[in-house]
């Protein structure tokens, strides 16, 4: 049955969702010490990570596309929420195991965006830090110069 399936495709979503996490904190680590050679490997991994989370994306929607014709069901959208409301009794017995791993995907998507805001913020103040040297390095007649290479 589909259900089987989609709940395979949850679980290896879950996956790399775990693996983009510690690619996450692997960067975290790197910037504050400094560390360029790991920063780049963990970017690497990070960018095939986010193939994978890409590639299973597609496979889930296809899948949900697949079960809402196998059971008639009119989807307003391939999302998860929307197949459990209209066609949850089709597969009762999977159910539960299907909602627990959309929590948890949902709690590893929020902790992702937090810890990708934290990147952002620590990124931004190093590049303001760098500038601020170069401009005392330059001297003020060079501000120009030094804004287009940070």
């Amino acid at each position: 049955m589909n259900s089987k399936l989609l709940l395979a495709s949850l679980k290896t979503q879950e996956l790399n969702m775990s693996q983009l996490i510690e690619s996450l904190e692997t960067q975290k680590r790197a910037i504050v010490n400094n560390d360029y050679t790991s920063l780049e490997e963990a970017i690497g991994k990070e960018q095939l990570i986010l193939r994978k989370i890409e590639q299973e994306e597609a496979s889930r929607i296809k899948l949900i596309r697949d079960i809402a014709k196998q059971f008639n069901l009119n989807l307003n959208s391939h999302s998860l929420d929307d197949l459990l409301s209209k066609g949850a009794r089709y597969f009762e017995s999977d159910v539960k195991e299907i909602m627990t791993y959309r929590k948890s995907l949902k709690t590893k998507i929020e902790y992702i965006l937090k810890t990708n805001t934290q990147l952002k913020d620590v990124i931004e103040f190093s590049r303001n830090i760098i500038k601020e040297t170069m401009m005392m390095i330059a001297g003020p007649s060079k501000r120009a110069i030094v804004n287009k290479r940070v």
